[in-house]
């Protein structure tokens, strides 16, 4: 992000965003380590208030900033990646709370990480087939290509 918080920062360095969203992720399963007592592996429905609570820090982190009017043809594409995000985090809890039932609970912040590797993974795959993805992605191409052009033509 810009030091303007309402402004959406697209010359960022992406390897040190990922790196402190992922960062983000680990500091904040640790800081709810108690996700994963034997007795939160066990019964999650027990937890549900603390891991929503969890969930919520990784949605906050792909909400949506105001863009500036250069960036307006990157939002469709900026409020598809910020949709699939919480849709995986939604997956995230639902497939959590089926292994355990199956006998098969998280065990860790590492296995919770992979988890959510695979949530992410998923939903993405689905949402690359859609029309909505398609069309937000080919215009923030576009836009990505017209900008491109300009700065190397200058």
């Amino acid at each position: 992000m810009t030091k303007d918080k309402n402004k959406f920062d697209f010359d960022a360095n992406w390897y040190e965003v990922w790196m402190k969203q992922t960062k983000a992720f680990f500091d904040s399963a640790e800081s709810n380590s108690g996700l994963f007592t034997p007795e939160a592996k066990l019964k999650p429905e027990d937890y549900l208030d603390q891991m929503n609570a969890w969930v919520e820090t990784l949605k906050a982190q792909w909400k949506l900033t105001e863009l500036h009017e250069q960036q307006k043809a990157q939002e469709k594409y900026w409020k598809e990646m910020s949709s699939m995000c919480m849709e995986a985090a939604d997956l995230m809890v639902k497939q959590w709370m089926q292994r355990a039932k199956e006998h098969n609970p998280v065990k860790n912040v590492r296995e919770l990480y992979e988890l959510w590797l695979n949530c992410c993974n998923e939903v993405y795959a689905k949402a690359m087939h859609t029309k909505s993805y398609q069309d937000a992605y080919g215009e923030f191409m576009n836009a990505a290509i017209h900008h491109w052009k300009s700065v190397l033509h200058k």
